[in-house]
């Protein structure tokens, strides 16, 4: 049995490589209830150590362990008072954000959900069933948007067709379905 995380290795590799991977141990970890056995997978075996991945619009950011439990700031509890948040489920762990929206890893389930900041409380829905899902598709759409330059958008900053054709192909073959892939395309702002 492989690697889930095989393939976004792969993309790192070819497309962000000044991106830093280092495994991390689960020692690292600063929370104050135990690090998720997928959650120490994903730092071991993978390793994002601060990852910053082009988007269209906000970049997506992948925290280092070290430094996960302060990530949750602003979510989870007050950056200044430490005092938890009133609506910050306890079973959620910002995992990645784009532009403070963040990517949650649900404890219970394993699943990655996602909810858009600033709307006055948590309503998080799925957007991945993992973090291999969530961590491989991230990066396809990252490659695609360095790959293509100034070519990705149009003279009115819309992404030309093509890539969103190619990104549907691309993230359908990594979630298994093209519904989801559609889904997730959507909620990033890549459709037409």
């Amino acid at each position: 049995m492989g690697n889930k995380y095989n393939l976004a290795k792969e993309i790192i590799s070819r497309t962000f490589k000044d991106a830093k991977l280092v495994s991390q141990s689960s020692d690292l970890w600063q929370g104050n209830f135990s690090l998720p056995d997928e959650l120490a997978e994903y730092y071991r075996d993978l390793g994002v150590f601060d990852l910053n991945i082009e988007g269209y619009g906000n970049p997506f950011f992948l925290p280092r362990l070290e430094k996960l439990w302060s990530y949750q700031s602003g979510y989870r509890f007050h950056g200044i008072t430490n005092e938890p948040l009133e609506g910050w489920d306890d079973d959620w762990i910002v995992i990645a954000d784009a532009g403070a929206d963040p990517l949650i890893f649900s404890r219970k389930s394993g699943s990655i959900l996602f909810d858009y900041h600033g709307q006055g409380r948590w309503n998080p829905s799925q957007l991945f069933s993992d973090l291999s899902s969530m961590v491989t598709s991230l990066l396809v759409l990252g490659k695609i948007v360095v790959n293509a330059g100034e070519e990705f958008t149009n003279e009115n900053s819309d992404i030309n067709e093509s890539y969103i054709i190619s990104a549907k192909e691309q993230l359908g073959k990594v979630l298994n379905s093209k519904i989801d892939a559609e889904t997730l395309l959507d909620t990033f702002g890549w459709s037409y």
